[in-house]
């Protein structure tokens, strides 16, 4: 699959307008890292996957079997002016490795400092959570992006859909997203699926500081 830079995300359905980077193909040279790509901001940005398949995606750039299987799901990013990015998982090692170049205005987004305040964005996907009128799939498609906002009415928010029977299927998501919180989570009160999820994330944040 390639997506032209910045054009509208349309791979799933999802419940806010999104803008694609880093979708690559055939179109896209390998080159050297560039110097001036400074991939910290992105590291740090790129913590919750979103859409996780089954499958994996391996890099068509790496020789052989040196080609790492990490390509599986997706990584959004919303930024201060109100713009969401989704990115393919594979993005640093593409930025990394084979010297692809976000656009600037992505890079510009995620240097902008501060946490995100509660936004139209974040209350549409709370809002959609609860909402019995819509397919469950689409009501937890943005579970684990709730966790861009470390607002403590996330915490509610996670909390709530955390033990509605509807939402059960989504406590892997649900329970990651909590564990993505600065907030002490009382993990032993979760249902079952949502503590595994806690511990999945809290566990592979510590393999990747």
């Amino acid at each position: 699959m390639e997506y032209p830079d910045l054009s509208p995300y349309e791979y799933y359905e999802f419940p806010l307008p999104m803008r694609n980077v880093g979708w690559l193909g055939p179109s896209f040279i390998p080159r050297p890292p560039a110097p001036d790509v400074d991939p910290r901001p992105l590291r740090a940005a790129s913590r919750a996957r979103s859409n996780v398949m089954l499958g994996w995606h391996d890099c068509p750039w790496c020789p052989g079997t040196t080609a790492p299987h990490d390509g599986n799901g997706e990584y959004h990013y919303y930024a201060h002016d109100g713009e969401v990015y989704a990115a393919p998982v594979m993005l640093l090692h593409y930025v990394e490795v084979h010297g692809y170049r976000p656009p600037e205005q992505f890079l510009q987004a995620l240097r902008v400092p501060g946490e995100l305040p509660w936004d139209d964005r974040a209350e549409r996907l709370a809002t959609l959570l609860f909402d019995p009128s819509e397919d469950v799939p689409l009501r937890a498609a943005g579970i684990v992006d709730l966790a861009s906002w470390k607002h403590p009415r996330t915490i509610d928010v996670l909390l709530r859909a955390a033990h509605d029977p509807q939402l059960v299927d989504a406590g892997v998501d649900i329970g990651r997203a909590l564990a993505l919180l600065p907030y002490d989570v009382p993990a032993d009160d979760l249902p079952e699926l949502v503590r595994w999820g806690f511990d999945l994330q809290r566990t592979n944040d510590g393999a990747n500081p």
